[in-house]
């Protein structure tokens, strides 16, 4: 709790201006991030799939990082360890799983891509690759794209 003049008594997250349903929000998708990278990387070890990039540790910068953005309107260039960017953007345990076993279902490449390489056109996710800050360049050429067509 902080102490905001005239004895107001106000919630940390509520001078920042986060909602309490936000902040649940946050914190589901920190866990549901930190569990199906822990289910991935049981399966990972037993032999059940063939690749894993964790996220654990990250999940609160992650997360922390998309609700600074609009999803509406800003596009996410995520890169593999990115999993609690994507769950906040919308991806779901059972679209990453989908994934993980390079199913045909998997709602970001149908499968052919590496699990890691996230990608939605419908949730404004660009598919990235596994060299580290190469969506630096696509993320500054989508923001010069906005800005030449003069949008927000």
């Amino acid at each position: 709790m902080n102490n905001i003049g005239n004895g107001q008594v106000q919630n940390r997250h509520q001078a920042l201006g986060l909602s309490d349903q936000q902040v649940l929000e946050m914190y589901q998708h920190m866990v549901l991030a930190r569990k199906v990278d822990e289910r991935m990387w049981l399966l990972n070890r037993a032999g059940k799939i063939p690749f894993l990039v964790s996220c654990q540790g990250h999940e609160a910068a992650q997360i922390g990082a998309t609700y600074a953005l609009d999803q509406m309107k800003d596009f996410l260039c995520p890169y593999y360890r990115d999993m609690g960017m994507v769950i906040a953007f919308g991806l779901t345990a059972q679209e990453l799983m989908l994934s993980a076993f390079a199913k045909a279902g998997d709602p970001t490449s149908g499968g052919r891509q590496m699990p890691g390489h996230y990608g939605s056109k419908s949730r404004n996710i660009l598919s990235g690759s596994s060299v580290v800050s190469s969506q630096i360049p696509h993320a500054v050429g989508i923001a010069l794209s906005g800005k030449m067509q003069e949008k927000n």
